[in-house]
């Protein structure tokens, strides 16, 4: 299990484009000491696992879940890259209401251009 869970740090770490210098400071950690944690060698507590989700901004339980097939963790949260199914869902309800509010402006420049031109004249 310990070696899943050091495996996945790495993989989001390094997914997230982070150095292994980068994740030691935010956890006021040595380098050495992460490296540590990402190869196996050293098994973090839960509250050092704790710090090291919220800083690659996953839940704890991600470290966890198995490959394997879905988890009842995973059936809640489809993950899609980083986001939520929830999290999609939600950015494309903002995403319709900023074309309808797109659309209104829309209409209201063209009368607006409209007012122009005809004093303009």
């Amino acid at each position: 299990m310990k070696s899943k869970v050091s495996y996945r740090i790495r993989k989001l770490r390094e997914s997230k484009d982070l150095s292994q210098e980068n994740v030691a400071a935010e956890l006021n950690i040595t380098t050495s000491a992460y490296s540590k944690i990402e190869r196996g060698v050293t098994d973090p507590s839960i509250g050092r696992l704790e710090q090291i989700a919220k800083i690659l901004e996953v839940e704890v339980t991600y470290f966890f879940l198995d490959a394997n097939g879905p988890s009842k963790v995973e059936e809640n949260s489809t993950l899609y890259g980083f986001a939520t199914k929830s999290d999609i869902e939600e950015l494309s309800n903002i995403i319709r209401q900023l074309k309808q509010e797109m659309a209104i402006l829309r209409k209201d420049m063209a009368v607006i251009n409209l007012h122009v031109a005809k004093r303009k004249k």
